[in-house]
């Protein structure tokens, strides 16, 4: 299930940190913990197990804006209104985003320790899949995050990010995607098989996009990922999970959202 969410600043030329994703996926933790607690545990703490992996299921996209700029490390926002879309595999996990998105009917904090904005929920969309067959065609909404651990020269292990034209990528994707099938499946969130999944790049070029998380923390990392348009090919329960779940790695905090190139059915 897909939900598109318009949210409304309450002040004018708004400020956002431009690394916001993490800010983005606390708040949406917070949600899932004011429609269940014990779910959203479950999520933020073990998630979905398959061997020393787990996943959320939940994948968003980047904010999108009506007109904005940047300065430095701060997004202004000089339209009021920013959106974004958020898939969940789990139709339980999608009945807690809204009953959490009722509760949270007031303002709340969008931002980091340097600045941020108050916002409020403009409107709520909620859309369901199309029928899908055997392959879809794809774009990505949130940077798509591939990697691989090496060893350095000097003996220690380091993280690679892969391109999307490196010989080792679809190797990478689709090795994720089966992962991923598989711990769906345990949880009976899915069904079937994956059907000999295979990717293919659509895109002659693809956009990098460098992203700082948890900055100034213990915990700070900076990932890179990349924009692009692609084919999957796959069983129709191994195409919901990516469409779903996501792509690649860091789905829950906000990497990997992909969408059909069409648009999908609007249930109401």
């Amino acid at each position: 299930m897909k939900f598109t969410l318009t949210l409304q600043a309450l002040e004018k030329n708004a400020v956002l940190p431009i690394n916001y994703q993490y800010p983005l996926s606390a708040w949406i933790y917070r949600v899932l913990e004011y429609g269940d607690p014990v779910l959203a545990q479950l999520l933020h703490q073990e998630g979905y197990v398959e061997g020393n992996r787990r996943y959320k299921f939940y994948s968003f996209s980047e904010l999108r804006t009506v007109k904005h700029l940047i300065e430095r490390d701060r997004l202004i926002l000089l339209h009021p209104e920013v959106s974004f879309s958020i898939h969940f595999l789990a139709e339980h996990a999608a009945q807690v985003m809204v009953m959490g998105l009722f509760k949270e009917a007031g303002a709340f904090f969008l931002g980091d320790k340097v600045s941020g904005s108050k916002f409020v929920i403009r409107s709520i969309q909620m859309d369901m899949l199309p029928p899908l067959g055997e392959s879809i065609d794809l774009f990505t909404v949130s940077p798509v995050v591939v990697s691989t651990v090496i060893n350095t020269p000097e003996g220690k292990l380091s993280r690679e990010y892969l391109r999307p034209f490196d010989e080792a990528y679809p190797a990478q994707i689709i090795g994720n995607l089966e992962r991923k099938f598989a711990a769906a499946q345990t949880a009976g969130l899915i069904a079937g098989n994956s059907g000999g999944a295979h990717f293919e790049l659509l895109s002659n070029e693809a956009k990098e996009k460098k992203i700082d998380l948890m900055a100034g923390t213990p915990q700070y990392t900076r990932v890179r990922g990349y924009k692009y348009r692609f084919r999957l090919y796959g069983s129709p329960e191994l195409l919901k999970l990516a469409l779903l779940a996501g792509v690649g790695e860091k789905n829950a905090m906000g990497f990997g959202g992909v969408e059909l190139t069409r648009p999908l059915r609007n249930t109401n």
